[in-house]
C-alpha cells in the first residue's frame, strides 16, 4: 500500500487539513508534542480499520462539531483506490470504497459497513492489528517485545504471529477427543450390558419349553370340563321351555291388571267431566240472562261512542276558532301599543330639540376664536416638513452611535465570557497537575505491582517445581517399601534363603535379615510422610501464591485506562500556555473597550453630523407641543359648527314633528275601535256561537258514558260462560255414554284376569317338580372360564418369550455394531488427542516460532550492522539448562526467549545495555519484525511509519539511524517518521510540518 493523498475534516485536532503524499519518499512529521503529529497517522487507520487509540468512537470527532470525515487514496498492485469514512457524533458512521478507473470512481462497497470493510481487509490482504505491529511503528510500541521477561516473549512473539488460531483448533481438538472419549466409555458400557443380557438366552428358552408344557396340561383338563358342560345344558334346555312360558303367562297377567289401572283411571276423569259440566248447566238460567243485558249494554255504548266522535269534532272546530280570534285580537292590541310607543317618542323629541333651539345664542365669540386658530394651524404645518426631515436624520445618526455602542458592548460581553471560560480552565489546571501527578503515581505502583506479581509467579513455578520434585521421590519410596514388603514375604515363608548370596538361612541370621529390613521399611516410610507434609505446606504456599497473585491481576486490571487518562491529562497540561497567552490578550483587549465605552469616544463622525442637524432645527422655531395643543384646541372648537348645524336641523325636525303628532293620535282611536268589533260581531265570534247551539243540542253526557263502559266491563266474562253452557250441552251425553262403554270393558278384563292366574298357577307347579342344574352349571362354566384364563395367560407369556428371544437376536447384531463403533471412537480419540498435542503449544506453534527466529535474527542484524558500524549482533536463545532436574523430567533444558547480544568484548544480556544501544537494538528487531509479519500475511511492506521517540539517541546514534532510514529506503515505497527534535528533523530534506493554532491543527510541507 503506497499512500497518495489524505484529507482530514474535523478529526482530533484537526478542522481541515489535506496532505498531498506525491513525490514523498522518505520525510519526517515534525512539530511540537500535542500538535497532532500521531493524528495524522491515526487518521489513515482510522479511515481503513476505523480503528484509532482514542476511548470512544466519538473523542476522534473535533471538539464543538458535530462530524468527522477522511479521505484516503492510495495505490496497491498498481491499482488506485479511495476509502471515504465519516461518522456523526451520537450517530451513524459511512463507509466507502472505490477504485478510480478512467479518471472516474467506481464504488466496492457492499450491503452495510460490516461487508465493506471485508472487502477492504480483503483487498489489502492485512488487517488492524498486523499493520500495527508491521507498518506502523507506534508510539511506545518499539521496546514492548524487548521489555518482557524472557518467558512472556514467546507469547508476544505467538500473539504478533497470531498463533492463537491454533491454540483454538488445540481447544477444539481437546474437545472432540474429549467427546470421543466419553462416547467410548457409553459405548463400552452399553457391550458390557448387551453382554449380561445376551447370557439370558438359554434361560429364556428353558422357560419357554416349560410354560408349553403346562400349555399342553390345561388345554386337556379344558376339554373335559366342556364336554360336561354340553351333558348339563342338554337337561337344562328343558326346564328352560318351562320357565319361558311362565314368564310369558305372567306378562300377559301383568298387561291384563295394567289395562284394568288404565280403565280405572279413565272412568275417574269422565266422572270428574261429568261433574263439571253439571255444575255448568245448573247455572243455565243465570247465565242466559246477564249474556242478554249485555247485548243490551254493548248496543247502547255504540251510540255513545258516535256522539262522543261527533262531540270531539265539534269542540276541536271550537278551539281553534278561539285560538283565531285570540290571535287577531293580540295583533290588534300590539298595534296600538306599537303607535302610542311612536307618540310617546315624538312627544320626548319636541323637547329635546326644544332645548337645543334655546342654546344658539351663546355660539357666536367661539366661532371667532376658531377662525384664529385655525390661521395657526396652517403656519406650523407649513414648517412640520423641514422639522419631521431633520428629526429624521437625527435619529439616524442617534441610531448609527447606538449600534457602535451595542457592538462594543456586545464584544465586550464576548470577551468577558471568553474570560470565564478561560479561567474556568485555568482553575482545572491545579486539579489536573494534581491528577497528573495521582496517575504517575499509581502508574508508577502499578509498575511494582506487575514486577511483583512477576515474582509471585516465578515463586510459584518454584514451588510447583518442588511438588512435583516430591511427588516423584515419593513414588521411587514407594517402590522401595514394595520391593522390601515382598522381601518379608520372601524371609516369612519357609525355608528362606538369603537376597544376596541365595543361600538357606538359619534362624539367628533369619532374624537380624527381618529387623534390619523392617528398621530400613520403617525408615523409608518416615521419609516419605516428610516428603508429604512437604507437598501440603507447598500447596499451601502456592494457593496463598495464587490468591495474592489474583489480588494483584484485580488490581492491575485498570492499568490501561489509566495509561489512557495519564495521557489524556498530559496533552491536556501541554495546552495551558495555549490558554494562559488568550488569557492576557482577552484581558488586555477588553480594557481598551471600557475605556471606549465610557469616554464615549467612537463615532466622531456621526456626532459632527449630528451636532449641525440640531443647530437647524434651532432656527426652524418649531415646537411640536404647541402644534398639538393648537391642533387639538380647533379639534374641540370645530363641534361649534357641528352644534350650529345641529340646530338649523332641529328646527327643521320640530316642524315635522308637529305635522305627525295629530296622524298618530287619531290612528290609535281608529284602531280601538276596530278591537271592538273583532270580540263582538266578527264572523269568527259568530261561528263560535253556532258551535256552541249545536254541542247543547247533541246532549252527550260524558259521566253516563263512562258508568255504561264500566258495566259492560262487568259482565264481559258472561260471553265465555255463555259459551262455555253451549258446549256443555253438546258434551254432557257424550261423556254419560262413554262411561258405560268403559264400565262393561272393565268388566271384560276381570273376568280374563281371573282365567290367567288360574294358568300361571298351573305352569308354575309343573316347573317345581322338574330338577334345577342352574348351580351346577355356573360351577362348570367358572372353571371351563377359568382354564380358559390359565390358556391364555401361558399363550401370552409363550408369546412373550419368543420376543425376547427374537429381541436377543437383533442385540446380538446390534453388539456387534456397538463393537465396530467403539473402535471408531477409539481411533478418533487417539487422532485428536494427539492432534491437540500438535496445534498445542509444544506443537506447531513452538515449530513456527523456531522456524521464524533465525529470519527475524538475520533480518535484525542486517538492520543493526548498519546502525552500528557492524559493532553488534543478535542472537536468539530458545532452551537453557534446567536449574534442578526431576527424575520424571526426560529434558534437561527449559523453554525461554532470551536475547543475546554480541559485541566487540563478547556477549552479554540484552538488560545490560545502556539507552541508545538498547534503542538501537529495539529498533531492528522491531523493523526486522515488521518485514516478516507484512511477508507472512501476503502483503507487499511498501508502507513505513516509525512513531517513536528519539530522545535516547546521541547525534552520531541519529546520524546512524538516518543512514539506516536511507539504506533502507530503497525497500519502501514511501517511509514517514514522526519527531519533535530539531536536529534529527534536520536530517530530513522533506518535512511535514505540523502546527496548532486556534482554528486547530495545520500542515505545511517543506521541502
Amino acid at each position: 500500500m503506497i499512500p497518495r493523498q489524505l484529507i482530514l475534516q474535523n478529526f482530533l485536532s484537526y478542522r481541515q487539513a489535506k496532505l498531498d503524499f506525491s513525490g514523498l519518499h522518505t520525510a519526517c512529521i515534525c512539530g511540537a508534542n500535542g500538535a497532532g503529529k500521531s493524528s495524522l497517522l491515526e487518521a489513515i487507520t482510522w479511515a481503513i480499520w476505523g480503528k484509532t487509540r482514542t476511548v470512544t468512537d466519538d473523542d476522534i470527532i473535533h471538539l464543538g462539531e458535530k462530524n468527522t470525515r477522511i479521505d484516503f487514496e492510495f495505490i496497491y498492485n498498481n491499482e488506485y483506490y479511495r476509502i471515504i469514512r465519516t461518522r456523526q457524533r451520537k450517530g451513524n458512521s459511512t463507509l466507502d470504497f472505490q477504485i478510480i478507473s478512467n479518471n472516474s470512481y467506481k464504488s466496492l462497497s457492499g450491503k452495510g459497513l460490516k461487508e465493506t470493510q471485508d472487502h477492504i481487509v480483503k483487498c489489502l490482504k492485512i488487517d488492524y492489528d498486523t499493520f500495527i505491529n508491521s507498518s506502523y511503528l507506534r508510539q511506545g510500541r518499539a521496546d514492548e517485545f524487548m521489555l518482557r521477561k524472557p518467558a512472556e516473549r514467546k507469547k508476544i512473539l505467538a500473539d504478533l504471529l497470531k498463533l492463537d488460531q491454533y491454540e483454538k483448533l488445540a481447544e477444539e481438538s481437546k474437545d472432540l477427543a474429549k467427546q470421543y472419549k466419553i462416547r467410548s466409555e457409553e459405548i463400552s458400557r452399553n457391550i458390557e450390558d448387551l453382554e449380561n443380557k445376551l447370557e439370558e438366552k438359554e434361560a429364556t428358552k428353558l422357560e419357554l419349553n416349560n410354560v408349553e408344557k403346562e400349555l399342553e396340561y390345561f388345554e386337556s383338563l379344558e376339554k373335559e370340563k366342556n364336554q360336561k358342560l354340553q351333558e348339563i345344558k342338554t337337561y337344562h334346555s328343558q326346564r328352560d321351555v318351562w320357565e319361558k312360558n311362565l314368564v310369558s303367562q305372567g306378562n300377559q297377567l301383568n298387561n291384563i291388571r295394567d289395562k284394568i289401572q288404565q280403565i280405572n283411571v279413565e272412568k275417574n276423569v269422565i266422572e270428574t267431566e261429568i261433574n263439571k259440566l253439571n255444575i255448568i248447566l245448573e247455572e243455565e238460567e243465570n247465565i242466559i240472562l246477564n249474556y242478554e243485558q249485555l247485548q243490551n249494554l254493548i248496543i247502547e255504548n255504540n251510540g255513545l261512542s258516535e256522539k262522543f266522535f261527533i262531540y270531539q269534532q265539534k269542540l276541536e272546530v271550537k278551539q281553534k276558532l278561539e285560538q283565531k280570534l285570540r290571535e287577531e285580537s293580540n295583533s290588534l292590541i300590539l298595534e296600538i301599543q306599537k303607535e302610542k310607543t311612536n307618540l310617546e317618542n315624538l312627544l320626548k323629541q319636541e323637547k329635546e330639540l326644544q332645548k337645543i333651539l334655546n342654546k344658539s345664542s351663546d355660539l357666536t365669540a367661539d366661532l371667532v376664536r376658531l377662525n384664529f386658530v385655525r390661521e395657526r394651524l396652517n403656519e406650523l404645518d407649513q414648517i412640520q416638513p423641514d422639522f419631521h426631515a431633520l428629526s429624521e436624520q437625527k435619529k439616524t445618526y442617534i441610531t448609527e452611535l447606538e449600534k457602535e455602542g451595542a457592538k462594543l458592548q456586545i464584544k465586550l460581553e464576548q470577551l468577558e465570557e471568553n474570560e470565564l471560560n478561560i479561567q474556568e480552565k485555568l482553575a482545572e489546571v491545579p486539579q489536573k497537575r494534581q491528577l497528573f501527578f495521582t496517575l504517575e503515581k499509581q502508574l508508577k505502583h502499578l509498575e511494582d505491582s506487575r514486577n511483583y506479581q512477576q515474582r509471585i509467579q516465578e515463586k510459584g513455578e518454584e514451588k510447583k517445581v518442588l511438588i512435583h520434585r516430591y511427588i516423584d521421590q515419593q513414588k521411587t519410596l514407594a517402590k522401595q517399601i514394595l520391593e522390601l514388603n515382598n522381601k518379608l514375604k520372601i524371609l516369612n515363608k519357609d525355608h528362606a534363603i538369603c537376597p544376596l548370596c541365595e543361600s538357606e538361612l538359619d534362624e539367628n541370621h533369619l532374624t537380624h535379615v527381618i529387623t534390619k529390613t523392617e528398621e530400613e521399611q520403617k525408615q523409608i516410610e518416615s521419609q516419605s510422610w516428610h516428603y508429604e507434609t512437604e507437598i501440603v505446606n507447598c500447596k499451601r504456599d502456592l494457593e496463598n501464591l495464587r490468591s495474592e497473585y489474583a489480588k494483584l491481576n484485580e488490581e492491575l486490571s485498570n492499568e490501561n485506562l489509566l495509561k489512557q487518562d495519564y495521557a489524556k491529562v498530559e496533552n491536556q497540561l501541554d495546552l495551558t500556555e495555549d490558554i494562559y497567552n488568550k488569557y492576557e490578550q482577552n484581558k488586555e483587549e477588553k480594557s481598551k473597550l471600557i475605556e471606549l465605552l465610557n469616554t464615549e469616544n467612537y463615532g466622531n463622525n456621526w456626532r459632527i453630523q449630528l451636532q449641525q442637524i440640531e443647530e437647524k432645527i434651532t432656527q426652524l422655531n418649531y415646537n411640536q407641543e404647541d402644534h398639538a395643543l393648537l391642533r387639538k384646541e380647533e379639534s374641540s372648537l370645530r363641534q361649534l359648527e357641528y352644534q350650529q348645524s345641529k340646530i338649523k336641523d332641529a328646527k327643521n325636525q320640530l316642524q315635522k314633528l308637529l305635522t305627525q303628532k295629530p296622524d298618530l293620535e287619531s290612528k290609535i282611536n281608529s284602531l280601538e275601535i276596530d278591537l271592538q268589533q273583532l270580540t263582538e260581531n266578527s264572523s269568527i265570534q259568530l261561528e263560535i256561537n253556532v258551535i256552541n247551539t249545536d254541542i247543547k243540542t247533541l246532549n252527550y253526557d260524558h259521566n253516563y258514558h263512562n258508568d255504561v263502559r264500566n258495566n259492560l266491563h262487568n259482565l264481559q266474562c258472561y260471553q265465555l260462560k255463555y259459551i262455555e253452557l253451549q258446549q256443555a250441552q253438546k258434551q254432557h251425553p257424550q261423556s254419560i255414554q262413554k262411561l258405560h262403554q268403559l264400565i262393561k270393558d272393565l268388566e271384560i278384563y276381570h273376568q280374563e284376569k281371573i282365567v290367567g292366574e288360574e294358568a300361571f298357577k298351573t305352569i308354575n307347579n309343573q316347573l317345581s317338580q322338574l330338577k334345577d342344574y342352574s348351580q351346577e352349571l355356573n360351577n362348570l362354566t367358572q372353571e371351563c372360564l377359568q382354564y380358559r384364563e390359565n390358556i391364555n395367560s401361558f399363550l401370552t407369556k409363550i408369546g412373550g418369550l419368543k420376543q425376547s428371544l427374537t429381541h436377543l437376536e437383533d442385540r446380538q447384531n446390534e453388539l456387534k455394531q456397538l463393537k465396530v463403533s467403539f473402535q471408531e471412537s477409539q481411533k478418533n480419540y487417539r487422532i485428536y488427542n494427539e492432534l491437540t498435542l500438535a496445534f498445542g503449544k509444544n506443537g506447531i506453534q513452538s515449530l513456527m516460532i523456531e522456524n521464524i527466529l533465525p529470519l527475524l535474527r538475520d533480518e535484525a542484524n542486517l538492520i543493526l550492522n548498519r546502525l552500528t558500524d557492524n559493532q553488534l549482533s543478535v542472537e536468539f536463545l530458545t532452551q537453557k539448562p534446567k536449574s534442578s532436574r526431576s527424575k520424571s523430567s526426560v529434558s534437561q533444558f527449559k523453554d525461554t526467549l532470551e536475547i543475546i547480544i554480541s559485541d566487540t568484548k563478547g556477549t552479554r544480556s540484552y538488560e545490560t545495555y545502556s539507552g541508545g544501544e538498547a534503542f538501537r537494538i529495539n529498533f531492528s528487531i522491531r523493523l526486522a519484525l515488521s518485514r516478516i509479519l507484512a511477508q507472512k500475511s501476503g502483503t507487499p511492506l511498501q508502507f513505513l511509519i516509525i512513531d517513536e521517540g528519539f530522545g535516547t539517541q546521541d547525534s552520531e546514534g541519529c546520524d546512524r539511524l538516518i543512514a539506516a532510514l536511507n539504506a533502507i529506503a530503497d525497500d519502501f515505497a514511501c517511509i514517514l517518521t514522526v519527531t519533535h527534535m530539531p536536529q534529527f528533523k534536520e536530517a530530513f530534506q522533506t518535512r511535514i510540518e505540523v502546527s496548532k493554532t486556534e482554528e486547530g491543527s495545520i500542515i505545511q510541507l517543506s521541502t
